[in-house]
């Protein structure tokens, strides 16, 4: 199929416009167009990130339409909006604007409802920093900069409120979004398995060698001028062992420290396994030490403090101490005891970025403990409910010829949405 990929270009919104979207201009083409005037929003709370939508807009709208487009942005970018409240309203030809009411919704709610829980999220952890990584969890580029430059706005957003939010993305399409040149991030657990398997080829013993350090010094001396290395820790399920080694060698002697360079610890844990050192019992010493409180259910109750029920989408109290507190993979207790173990070491400078599920709600419960979490690694702000990023444009006003030069207006609208009816 050889279709045109010049938005400017009939065939191209023609190709991917809904077929009664279609019909409808061919019948006002052939009836007389007239001025319309759609109410855009959001069935659901949202932070309006529209710029990318309303561009595309722009450059598809029929530059010789007889009747001009005309945006009224209501909201501006980055506004926190309650569901159903109208982020624009858009005017223009009924002919022109019916086939593109499809590709105008498909670019809006993706960005809102990720800009919103961006927003959330770094609320909920403010003097942490995130980095976007959603790319993979996506369908391809359009939804990939869709919901990085949604993460990106809402960011923004929650800076203005102190947080540090979003410093970058892990790919280089989106990091102009965030204000970096490239994409961020050191290594995947494929760089460990291929340093582990280097070290078997040549006899040596992983079992009594770090995998996780030979890959270390792997990157660095491939990437001798980056200022801060992030090394990833669960590989084989030695979280402390292998991060203390890499200490070891990091400030040591000749180490990277004596260039300037400076230490991260990443952990992904996953759900399958407690992080190393680590039962239910110990997780449960750790959060009541490091939270003064005196039973597992007020910890709970702190970690759960300002949340609504409708909130934790259905998960009961068990399954919050179990994904969040006290459970296997990366948990508030994890966190604490990985920190205390590098202080106790005498290790207290590096900081530790996490990644693995965090959305806003365990954002929200991290942030409630004061968890010691420097970085969050994280793509769990795109919607996790497809119905939520359902953009809607309803026309509210028709506006037909009146022989003078003129326009004769109609404030017409559907049953129910009465409330998006323009203000005279």
């Amino acid at each position: 199929m050889n279709a045109t990929t010049d938005i400017a270009d009939p065939a191209y919104v023609a190709a991917r416009t809904d077929a009664y979207f279609a019909k409808t201009a061919e019948i006002v083409a052939a009836n007389g167009d007239v001025r319309v005037t759609y109410a855009v929003f959001l069935r659901t709370d949202c932070v309006v990130a529209i710029d990318r939508a309303l561009d595309f807009l722009a450059e598809a709208y029929p530059q010789d339409a007889a009747i001009p487009l005309d945006v009224t942005r209501v909201a501006p970018e980055g506004a926190v909006l309650a569901s159903g409240k109208p982020m624009a309203y858009v005017a223009g030809s009924l002919v022109a604007l019916s086939p593109l009411e499809t590709l105008l919704l498909q670019r809006i709610g993706f960005s809102c409802v990720s800009a919103f829980n961006a927003y959330a999220m770094c609320r909920a952890l403010p003097e942490a920093e995130f980095l976007a990584m959603e790319a993979r969890h996506t369908s391809g580029d359009d939804m990939h900069l869709a919901c990085s430059y949604g993460a990106a706005v809402g960011s923004r957003t929650a800076q203005l409120t102190g947080a540090k939010g979003f410093v970058g993305t892990s790919t280089n399409l989106a990091a102009p979004l965030y204000g970096t040149p490239r994409g961020l991030g050191t290594m995947p657990h494929s760089l460990i398995g291929y340093a582990k398997a280097r070290m078997l080829a040549a006899g040596r013993d992983p079992g009594t060698e770090s995998a996780t350090l030979e890959a270390s010094r792997l990157y660095v001396a491939q990437f001798p001028d980056e200022a801060r290395y992030t090394v990833l820790v669960d590989y084989d399920g030695r979280e402390v062992a292998d991060a203390l080694a890499v200490c070891r060698w990091f400030y040591g002697a000749g180490g990277p420290v004596e260039a300037g360079k400076t230490l991260a610890f990443r952990l992904d844990t996953h759900g399958g396994r407690h992080l190393e050192g680590l039962d239910w019992d110990e997780s449960v010493r750790t959060l009541l030490k490091w939270t003064h409180r005196h039973t597992p259910g007020e910890v709970a109750k702190l970690a759960l403090q300002g949340f609504d029920f409708e909130e934790l989408g259905g998960m009961t109290s068990d399954e919050v101490r179990d994904k969040f507190l006290f459970g296997t993979g990366v948990t508030a207790a994890a966190t604490v005891f990985f920190r205390n173990a590098l202080d106790d070491a005498g290790f207290k400078q590096p900081r530790i970025v996490v990644s693995s599920g965090f959305d806003t709600l365990k954002c929200r419960v991290f942030g409630n403990l004061s968890a010691p979490v420097d970085v969050v690694g994280t793509g769990s702000f795109i919607p996790s409910r497809l119905s939520r990023t359902y953009a809607t444009a309803d026309i509210v006003r028709y506006e037909l010829p009146d022989g003078v030069g003129g326009w004769t207006r109609f404030d017409l609208v559907k049953v129910g949405r009465e409330f998006l009816k323009l203000a005279d």
